[in-house]
């Protein structure tokens, strides 16, 4: 990898061995269907995956260094359950200030970002031409677009939004900003406020970067009782549904661990074993119901098709015996490159 980064330069400068710079193969995307949505993924070969790592390694401590707080979605330790809990510390310390809420996404974020424009914000804080060049070289053949599933790509994505988290927290001076990459959610006291910001955020996101906001953005009053009367909505965001008081899990989350609940309990029944996906991901699930407040929901849904303890105990088992296995393939090689070496 050395080597090849280092005769990995722009056209024109002499490089002891040419032959050795990393050249972007042809990739061809796989399609998946996700949460309704069609998505293009592209994965990239081995030696691809460890250059992105260590372009990484670069751009993490320059991203992070001015990245807004509450930007989750890609940064280590920033992940929804960071971004709930912050949520949930502004609606409980707060009412007047969390009485509204803006919450807005970007249209086709991945999709919509140019090269050109992304490498113009790079430049403004990387003046090394040569790390730039690379990570073009990384990105070449998508000029509208950053490909899903490149590493770099989410970092990427994160370091171009950093511009509007200072324009929405700084310059507006909304400072209860939550963003999931391109899902973003603003707290305000007043409607009017909100609608003035989605004003300059649409203004700078096509002025600045050619990217649009979804038509269908919300602006509402936060959830409050008054009286028998129920007024305002619960924020839907990261898969959580906010109140004031507690967070429940999105609907169609809750009823996918359910099914596969009674799924798994179909098979106990007929005396098959379980899958060792559905078993990962029931335990996946389990997250979900531990940090919010649906225990009633666990114990009639839940507890009775599945032994959550028993499940651990089958994957710690399967994680042994493939550790067990890796070391015994080690060894095997070791000695077959021992016994070639003797020969």
């Amino acid at each position: 990898m050395y080597d090849m980064i280092l005769n990995t330069k722009p056209e024109g400068v002499d490089v002891p061995h040419p032959e050795l710079a990393y050249k972007p193969k042809k990739r061809t995307p796989k399609i998946i269907f996700e949460h309704g949505k069609r998505r293009k993924i592209y994965m990239p070969e081995i030696h691809e995956q460890w250059l992105h790592h260590i372009i990484v390694l670069v751009l993490e401590p320059i991203i992070t260094a001015t990245a807004y707080p509450y930007s989750c979605g890609s940064f280590p330790k920033r992940g929804a359950h960071y971004g709930k809990r912050q949520i949930e510390r502004w609606l409980l310390h707060d009412p007047k200030g969390t009485r509204c809420f803006a919450k807005m996404d970007i249209r086709h974020f991945y999709d919509s970002i140019r090269l050109k424009i992304l490498m113009k914000e790079l430049a403004i804080r990387i003046k090394d031409d040569w790390f730039l060049y690379i990570i073009g070289l990384c990105l070449q053949g998508f000029n509208k677009g950053i490909p899903l599933g490149f590493y770099i790509s989410q970092w990427l994505a994160n370091y171009l939004l950093e511009p509007l988290d200072r324009l929405i927290t700084e310059v507006l001076g909304l400072p209860k900003l939550q963003r999931y990459m391109d899902d973003i959610v603003i707290f305000a006291s007043s409607k009017k406020v909100l609608q003035r910001a989605i004003v300059e955020i649409r203004k700078m996101l096509g002025q600045r970067f050619r990217l649009k906001l979804k038509h269908n953005y919300q602006v509402c009053k936060f959830y409050y009782e008054k009286g028998k009367r129920k007024i305002g909505r619960a924020l839907d965001f990261m898969g959580f549904i906010f109140y004031r008081t507690k967070t429940l899990i999105r609907k169609n989350i809750m009823l996918s661990a359910t099914r596969l609940a009674k799924k798994m309990e179909r098979s106990k029944e007929a005396n098959r074993g379980y899958f060792h996906r559905h078993i990962e991901a029931m335990l996946s699930y389990m997250g979900w119901f531990t940090c919010t407040d649906t225990y009633d929901c666990y114990q009639s849904r839940i507890k009775p098709y599945i032994h959550v303890g028993r499940l651990k105990k089958i994957i710690s088992k399967i994680k042994r015996r493939q550790n067990h296995e890796g070391m015994d393939q080690g060894k095997m090689l070791r000695g077959a490159a021992g016994a070639a070496a003797c020969g």
